[in-house]
């Protein structure tokens, strides 16, 4: 009897073992589920929070690829009013101004002193030009002339105003499509001021008999459109 009772014993001892490791076995199982679901993995973490760390290089190819804006944003507008008065879609179907009409919109001041002007004779000894007006006004008491030039180059008139006038006498201002450049001369006789579009065929020059009036007929008189306006404006 007492050989069996060992043996029942025996048994006992052993089914508990291995109900005891089994309950172990699951509680280490359990315990390593939550880890992994409070910390993420280490191929998830890619920098710190600071942002110091560099992306990979499939990461810099993703950005670099990424679109600039959201998809889902509304696309940008660029519809508005040509310069002579038709509707677009975009300011780039519209056509450069041409004639008198283009000029008074690139040179607003002709237009509300259009009864002052009258189309210009070439002359041979300037820049060539497709349309041109000259305007008799005053400045500081003297007689002063405006010229308001469709021209055929820019950059023809460029050249000949750098060669005519002198680069040193030419500022150039920034802003779309190359911006403007003003040239002053202010040693010839009569004195000049002509600004012109870098990208665009127009011009307007100042003539006065003293630089004086021409620096001021040039600030009070002559108006004239920023570039991004020259073929109409967005709505």
């Amino acid at each position: 009897m007492s050989e069996v009772g060992e043996r029942t014993r025996w048994r006992d001892a052993l089914a508990l073992a291995v109900l005891a490791a089994a309950i172990i076995a699951g509680l280490v199982h359990y315990g390593s589920g939550i880890a992994s679901d409070d910390e993420p993995s280490a191929k998830e973490v890619t920098e710190s929070p600071s942002g110091a760390r560099s992306p990979t290089g499939g990461a810099t190819a993703q950005l670099d690829s990424a679109p600039p804006a959201d998809p889902a944003s509304p696309a940008a507008h660029h519809g508005g009013t040509c310069w002579d008065g038709r509707e677009t879609s975009s300011l780039k179907l519209c056509g450069l101004p041409a004639g008198e009409r283009g000029l008074e919109w690139v040179f607003p001041s002709f237009a509300s002193d259009r009864d002052l002007c009258h189309r210009a004779e070439p002359n041979a000894d300037s820049y060539p030009v497709v349309e041109s007006y000259e305007c008799f006004q005053r400045a500081l008491g003297q007689a002063v002339t405006v010229t308001y030039d469709q021209v055929e180059d820019p950059q023809q008139v460029e050249h000949w105003l750098i060669a005519r006038v002198g680069k040193e006498h030419m500022r150039e201002v920034p802003g779309p499509h190359g911006g403007r450049c003003i040239f002053k001369d202010g040693a010839a006789q009569p004195a000049r001021i002509t600004g012109m579009y870098e990208e665009f065929p127009y011009a307007v020059s100042v003539y006065a008999a003293t630089p004086q009036a021409a620096s001021r007929a040039w600030q009070v008189i002559v108006r004239q459109r920023p570039p991004q306006a020259v073929r109409g404006v967005r709505s």
